[in-house]
């Protein structure tokens, strides 16, 4: 099974962000419904972002979910270290005849492959803030307009870019 937490994590993050810009409060139900899944899921991963000083959590009335600090200072690696813990991208199978050049030692190769791989995950992650991420997002939304042939006087609306 594909681990979707990291993914999720994200879309969590920006959209509290986004949110926030359009002066939204945002809820773990509101963002599970934006998600097409449950608010208890959403609670899950909201824990670590919060333990990890990315979001910041109120209860109450007025409560709901906000950064922890501007998004410009947000780190995708942080994000996927927050949800991902200490699992890694694939998992090494140490359960087979450990006979001849391969069995002996598939395990070592496969875990060196798979570190090197994680580090360039985390490389690449840690040189993208959340604020790169909503402009990315905008571009890619002036782009599809684009796309479509839109008038040039169609202005989106401000709200248009609110988080579900």
């Amino acid at each position: 099974m594909i681990d979707t937490r990291f993914s999720t994590a994200l879309q969590i993050v920006i959209s509290v962000a986004v949110n926030e810009e359009a002066n939204l409060r945002t809820t773990s139900q509101s963002l599970a419904q934006g998600l097409d899944t449950s608010a208890s899921f959403v609670r899950k991963l909201l824990l670590p972002l919060n333990e990890s000083g990315i979001l910041a959590t109120a209860q109450g009335g007025k409560g709901g979910i906000n950064l922890a600090r501007p998004r410009n200072q947000i780190l995708l690696s942080e994000i996927y270290a927050a949800v991902t813990g200490d699992k890694k991208i694939w998992a090494t199978r140490h359960d087979i005849p450990h006979e001849g050049l391969v069995g002996e030692n598939i395990g070592d190769l496969s875990e060196f492959l798979c570190d090197r791989a994680e580090q360039a995950v985390v490389d690449m992650l840690g040189s993208v803030t959340i604020d790169d991420s909503v402009a990315e997002l905008r571009r890619l939304e002036a782009k599809k307009s684009v796309d479509h042939e839109q008038p040039a006087d169609a202005g989106l609306a401000p709200d248009r870019y609110a988080a579900e």
